[in-house]
């Protein structure tokens, strides 16, 4: 199931009393730095669907999701907050998420990676002008983690082939440990 399908089955979930109070909700809150408000224009009259792609458009497969579960969670829809998290968490820990600090201490070419993931697009440009501030490359990783802590397990395979390509000497190793 991809990010966008648990996103949607999280919003069908609402009563419309709910998904109303979802829509007024995620234009007031704090955004995260370097992000934008949905316009309130785009939200009045939107389908459920239309909200899903408004969210993964505006703020991508990473913040996306954390900011549904946070405005489920200050509407008080909490449990479907809860479904959605654990909608979201994949049983079995993902090589990027199982092996974090030996890539961040391991990987050296970090540029090549962060041009991998702007170009599917899986970063916004901000959060690539963020990560390519950082002075070394572990600062980098440590950059790059925090804006894939939402991503699902779609994003995160190509991530995964995106470091495979670019530090294949490494994944390999770790693929063996």
């Amino acid at each position: 199931m991809t990010v966008q399908d648990v996103l949607l089955l999280a919003l069908e979930d609402l009563d419309e009393k709910s998904f109303k109070r979802f829509c007024g909700k995620i234009m007031d809150i704090k955004i995260e730095e370097g992000y934008n408000k949905i316009a309130k224009s785009k939200l009045e009259k939107a389908e459920r669907c239309d909200v899903v792609d408004l969210i993964l458009r505006q703020y991508t497969d990473s913040y996306g999701p954390e900011l549904t579960i946070e405005v489920l969670n200050a509407i008080n829809e909490k449990k479907v907050a809860l479904g959605l998290k654990k909608n979201l968490e994949n049983d079995e820990e993902h090589f990027v998420d199982k092996y974090r600090e030996e890539l961040i201490q391991g990987v050296y070419l970090v540029d090549p990676i962060l041009d991998g993931l702007l170009q599917k697009p899986l970063l916004i440009t901000e959060q690539y002008d963020k990560v390519r501030s950082q002075t070394t490359s572990q600062d980098k990783m440590r950059e790059l983690y925090m804006c894939i802590r939402g991503w699902g397990p779609d994003d995160k395979d190509i991530l995964y082939e995106i470091l495979l390509r670019n530090n294949r000497p490494l994944i390999e190793k770790l693929k063996r440990c």
